[in-house]
């Protein structure tokens, strides 16, 4: 008689438990452990990454200067270099970008937008770590707008170190009578002052020379509180605009300069009951010395 040998059953807890065990036995040769830390092959144990903070995200105004302050260190040497790169967002122009401190002026821009900085550290061992920050950038509310244009007109042109301006004066004040507000006494209303420095103040080759030329022709044409009969030129007037250059003549018109100055209808039928009689047609001809 034969025996057929008979088939042995194995649970399947058994079968999992026989597979679980091989698994933990091919990881712990192959240097992993079950605490899910895993140590690359071939690295020194020695060595440690730099630290490196980039700094917080920050919220700033368009064309705002902004500062921002990095910071590196080693645990096991030192910081060999510092390097900022923008990686994203309209570029701007960064101020010694292999310092921890830079310094950069904010975009331009009429919508909200986003720039990101990473700084790069590396150590005295040649090893490197990064950190990046983003700044987002907001557009100038409409006041803030004009402030920056204003401030910023303060700043620049041909004028600026060698005109002191008088204060601006109220408007209700400046145009309360004919003659205005004239705080530095110079004889010219201060609101004018104002407005001759801005259209000039910008335009090349002007000089203080050229603005206090514009000057005494605004006080050819600005008639004095009461009318005084003949006390103006028209003729005068014409012939010393012509003298300034082209460029100041065609961004301030002569007609121009009449309307800034006759602003009131007091100051109109001032000026008008004090001119004197002249030609209808005023050419160059008029201004030929004689």
């Amino acid at each position: 008689m034969f025996y057929k040998p008979s088939k042995v059953a194995i649970f399947p807890q058994v079968i999992k438990s026989l597979a679980v065990t091989a698994m933990l036995g091919f990881l712990t040769a192959c240097g992993a452990t079950s605490g899910g830390n895993r140590e690359p092959l071939l690295t020194d144990s020695n060595s440690k990454l730099p630290y490196v903070d980039a700094g917080p995200d920050q919220t700033v105004k368009v064309q705002s200067n902004i500062t921002l302050s990095g910071s590196g260190s080693d645990r096991d040497g030192s910081i060999a270099s510092y390097q900022w790169t923008q990686t994203s967002g309209k570029a701007v122009i960064i101020d010694n970008p292999n310092r921890p401190d830079i310094s950069f002026r904010a975009p331009k821009g009429i919508t909200e937008q986003q720039i990101t900085l990473q700084l790069t550290v590396t150590d005295n061992e040649g090893a490197t770590n990064s950190d990046s920050l983003a700044i987002t950038v907001v557009p100038m509310t409409p006041e803030e707008a004009a402030l920056a244009l204003d401030n910023a007109l303060k700043k620049i042109g041909h004028l600026v170190n060698v005109v002191t301006l008088p204060p601006y004066p109220d408007e209700k004040q400046a145009v309360a009578t004919v003659e205005g507000i004239d705080i530095n006494n110079n004889g010219t209303r201060d609101d004018l002052e104002h407005i001759i420095y801005q259209g000039m103040n910008l335009l090349d080759g002007v000089t203080l020379d050229t603005y206090n030329h514009m000057i005494y022709i605004i006080n050819m044409i600005q008639p004095s509180d009461k009318a005084v009969e003949n006390s103006i030129s028209k003729v005068a007037i014409y012939c010393s605009y012509q003298a300034l250059p082209e460029n100041v003549k065609k961004e301030m018109p002569l007609g121009f300069v009449y309307m800034i100055v006759l602003d009131t209808q007091a100051r109109k039928t001032a000026h008008y009951r004090s001119v004197m009689s002249a030609p209808r047609n005023l050419g160059p001809e008029l201004c030929v010395s004689a």
